[in-house]
């Protein structure tokens, strides 16, 4: 089970990262701390710190390295997490990047041979783009990647911060369906609608990938039968 995770967390605010501990102790996901200095390029420094624990993963051939930011709270779906961690080992090498929850989803493919342990139904999907980093899971596949954000030819203000790392096509991005963790709203800005729109489109996606699916079915049966 992949149970240890990175959080980051600002050095001033302390609280916030005991509340993401207790939040996802109960899932077996064990939280450790990486303290942070504000920046004042508040999306520049994010994306640092990511690809700073991303670094240090491939320096120690960390299989994969598991982050989550300190505004992150736990789902109901997270209760799958078991099976969801477990498949993700056994299948390390279809995967890039798993998001536990995610925006402007881009779904591809129905991994078929996921297997819910609960009675959530959850899934898991490939995407070729989907945005946010806030409960990643970064296979080793993705490192050298991911850290050739260092040679942009670009001033660091301008350069893509860390949800937008992703481009369409560049990683095999698995999501789950539903969501197991989301960002917590803001003062003045939440992005609640969005991951519902987001959940909202993977379901959709899977009903018909189920359909159609079906209908094949159907038709070798008919064709067998007569």
């Amino acid at each position: 089970m992949i149970n240890k995770a990175f959080v980051i967390n600002l050095d001033s605010k302390p609280e916030q990262f005991q509340e993401v501990q207790k939040a996802f102790q109960p899932y077996g996901i064990e939280c450790e701390r990486y303290v942070v200095m504000s920046n004042e390029h508040k999306q520049i420094g994010c994306t640092m710190t990511h690809l700073e624990i991303i670094a240090r993963a491939k320096k120690e051939r960390w299989p994969y390295v598991f982050v989550i930011e300190d505004d992150c709270v736990p789902r109901e779906a997270i209760k799958e997490w078991p099976a969801i961690s477990q498949f993700l080992l056994q299948e390390k090498n279809r995967w890039d990047l798993f998001l536990g929850g995610a925006l402007f989803v881009y779904p591809k493919k129905l991994a078929t041979d996921f297997k819910s342990k609960e009675s959530l139904q959850l899934e898991l999907i490939e995407c070729i783009d989907a945005i946010t980093a806030h409960f990643i899971i970064y296979n080793q596949s993705s490192y050298d990647r991911l850290l050739d954000w260092y040679d942009l030819p670009l001033p660091l203000e301008k350069r893509p911060n860390i949800d937008n790392l992703f481009g369409k096509d560049q990683f095999k991005i698995w999501v789950p369906s539903p969501f197991i963790a989301w960002q917590k709203p803001h003062s003045g800005w939440s992005w609640e609608k969005e991951f519902e729109r987001a959940e909202e489109k993977l379901r959709y996606f899977s009903q018909e990938i189920k359909k159609s699916r079906k209908y094949r079915w159907f038709g070798k049966w008919l064709k067998t039968v007569s």
